[in-house]
């Protein structure tokens, strides 16, 4: 199915700009839509009420609990419809069903096996999305449009992964055409710490357009880049992959074929190969019991003995926040970005770990920020992923129009 960009009429342009602006600033006054958008009050009202009668927008009085104030303010519809957020990890896929606000109802996940081929993965994604919706009667709504993150350059315009590291038979792989053809909905595909950092811009207030750099640290460590509150994806849709920046005096062998790249110094599999070389050459007791009894050693164990004041795994930690802080220092020379905001599996190593970030950055690129630069941890957790494949989704719904008009081949 081809889902065309919606283009019109200036009564589109109006309709548009409207629910842009109520989504982005609502609640929000009609008075204030008319002064937003130097749109008549005569223009506002019309196209307000045909928002009020689709259902995409609602209108509630700004203080229910004063009798006296009449003032009604205009907000987006949380209950118009469902959108399905989707990130692909590394090793697992979660998946939300999400408000047309952002906010999450349900969630699911399923073990990813990448050996098996895209085909099995899908029909495996297809089953637990029927199983959120449930029957009719439980989720009568209509979906809206389904978001994905996948840990890969994707190219953003055809929804496909580009040669991805090791997603085996997903390169081009078209799974945007197939889930708009099997829901009926738009379908939107990015690199999954692009839609993370899109989610981060949209939903905290502080960093609305705003240039912001968001990193997953994970098995894999990624960057998204917002500039004005927009995706930056770069020419090939490659920007941010910060993992496979060379270290200078490192040859650890990156999966990516090269030496030295900060993935395999500070990502979360190389912290695991730390730690299991800690067991075995007697450095920490408690990592040795660890790998003793299980055969190998992941970042959560690394986490663990950490907590309990082991030196060795806080030394690994201490090291991977200082390498990965002196990279991003650099970046920010050169970005200047308002904020670094951390997500992430490796975050559960507490916010000690954020800190040995934060210090060797500041190393780095002190004097050259200024005094409400931050960094911190995402406030929205391992959700990150399911709210930023939502959001981008939702976003696009809005840009191009959807929610105003059917598609066609959609039966409303």
């Amino acid at each position: 199915m081809t889902i065309p960009r919606q283009t019109g009429t200036s009564n589109d342009l109006a309709i548009h700009t409207i629910v842009d602006l109520i989504w982005k600033n609502g609640p929000i006054t009609r008075a204030e839509l008319s002064r937003f958008s130097g749109f008549s009050r005569s223009t506002i009202t019309l196209n307000v009420d045909n928002l009020l009668e689709i259902g995409v927008v609602n209108e509630e009085t700004k203080d229910p609990h004063n009798e006296k104030s009449k003032r009604k303010c205009l907000g987006i519809n949380k209950n118009y419809g469902v959108v399905i957020g989707i990130e692909m990890g590394a090793s697992r896929c979660e998946i939300g069903l999400c408000s047309l606000t952002g906010d999450i109802e349900e969630t699911s996940s399923f073990h990813l096996n990448y050996s098996l081929g895209p085909h099995s993965i899908l029909e495996q994604l297809i089953l637990t999305i029927d199983a959120l919706l449930g029957p009719p009667h439980k989720h009568p709504k209509r979906i809206l449009g389904i978001g994905i993150g996948l840990p890969s350059p994707v190219d953003f315009s055809e929804g496909y992964a580009v040669h991805p590291a090791y997603m085996q038979g997903w390169h081009e792989f078209p799974i945007k055409n197939i889930l708009q053809d099997h829901y009926l909905c738009p379908v939107f595909v990015d690199n999954e710490v692009n839609t993370m950092a899109l989610g981060q811009s949209c939903l905290s207030e502080e960093f609305r357009g705003a240039n912001i750099l968001f990193v997953k640290v994970g098995s894999a460590i990624g960057a998204g880049i917002i500039i004005q509150g927009e995706i930056y994806r770069g020419n090939s849709g490659l920007s941010g992959n910060i993992g496979h920046i060379q270290i200078d005096g490192h040859t650890e062998q990156c999966k990516c074929g090269k030496l030295g790249c900060l993935e395999a110094i500070a990502g979360g599999d190389a912290l695991a190969n730390q730690a299991e070389q800690a067991a075995k050459h007697w450095k920490s007791n408690l990592l040795q019991t660890t790998y003793n009894r299980k055969g190998f050693l992941d970042a959560e164990d690394l986490q663990q003995a950490a907590a309990k004041g082991d030196e060795e795994s806080l030394r690994i930690i201490k090291e991977a926040g200082q390498v990965l802080g002196k990279i991003l220092g650099k970046l920010i020379i050169f970005f200047d970005p308002k904020a670094i905001i951390i997500g992430g599996g490796l975050t559960g190593f507490g916010p000690q770990y954020i800190s040995y970030i934060r210090e060797s950055i500041m190393q780095q690129c002190t004097p050259w920020i200024r005094s409400d630069f931050s960094v911190r941890q995402t406030e929205y957790g391992s959700n990150i992923g399911i709210i930023g494949s939502a959001m981008l989704c939702i976003k696009q719904l809005f840009d191009l129009g959807y929610l105003v008009h059917p598609l066609p081949d959609e039966k409303a």
